[in-house]
């Protein structure tokens, strides 16, 4: 039986909380389980396979760390230091979209840095090796509040967030949206699997698609809400269709 365990200070515990889903699924591809614990003022993670399973084991906690620096920590760091003056729905998709950025490159960079070992602590790895990260970060900070006063204008905000999705890496090629019952659907085709996420509102729709940065956003059948059709086509350049897809399935 190999093991091996990472810990955090108490204040960051949801950092290990946050990537639960994300670290059931991997760990479930190698035969790995885990077990949080606390101890003092830390949380411990203790992982734990079969000597065969050693090295996919570590891979698999690997990936699970970089997306947990590269989202959850960049999230918490960004709005930490962005301080602007935004409406809650204007800001909090603001900050989708600045984590989102440069995802590819960062994911690159986090794997360069990190080297799981046993004992390692998350919050010290924060601390004192990503450095870099942290000052693209902070820089994205400093620019976006240099650029605070024109994000109230609706034109100019849709046209920065557009700019800003046009540098993430699409996780989907093509996505259909339309209204569902007061609700919104998206589907499309992700790795050669069906996407069906319905009962979205409006806030969980721009998220969802934040996430994705689909290559082609299809508007099926129209949006009856101004705002939201408005936010689809000023920020994903979605195109409309009369053709509606059959959305009795949920």
């Amino acid at each position: 039986m190999y093991q091996l365990t990472v810990s955090v200070n108490e204040r960051y515990a949801d950092w290990l909380y946050s990537i639960e889903d994300i670290m059931k699924n991997k760990l479930e591809s190698c035969s790995a389980v885990a077990a949080v614990d606390r101890l003092g003022k830390r949380y411990y993670c203790c992982f734990g396979c079969e000597d065969n399973s050693r090295d996919l084991m570590i891979d698999a906690v690997k990936e699970c760390l970089v997306e947990m620096y590269a989202v959850v920590i960049k999230f918490d760091f960004i709005k930490r230091n962005l301080n602007i003056n935004l409406s809650e729905l204007r800001y909090e998709m603001l900050l989708h979209t600045l984590v989102a950025f440069d995802r590819e490159n960062e994911h690159k960079l986090l794997r360069k840095k990190l080297t799981v070992t046993d004992g390692m602590a998350l919050d010290g790895v924060f601390d004192f090796m990503l450095g870099e990260l942290k000052e693209r970060w902070l820089e994205i900070c400093n620019l976006t509040k240099v650029n605070g006063m024109y994000l109230h204008d609706d034109e100019t905000y849709n046209e920065l967030l557009r700019f800003l999705i046009s540098a993430v890496n699409p996780k989907i090629n093509k996505l259909t949206v339309y209204e569902d019952g007061g609700k919104y659907r998206l589907r499309g085709t992700l790795k050669n699997d069906k996407l069906d996420i319905g009962s979205l509102d409006f806030a969980e729709l721009m998220y969802c698609l934040i996430d994705l940065a689909p290559l082609e956003l299809i508007i099926a059948g129209g949006i009856s809400n101004k705002e939201v059709s408005g936010r689809l086509i000023g920020i994903f350049d979605a195109k409309t269709s009369d053709k509606v897809e059959n959305k009795s399935k949920k």
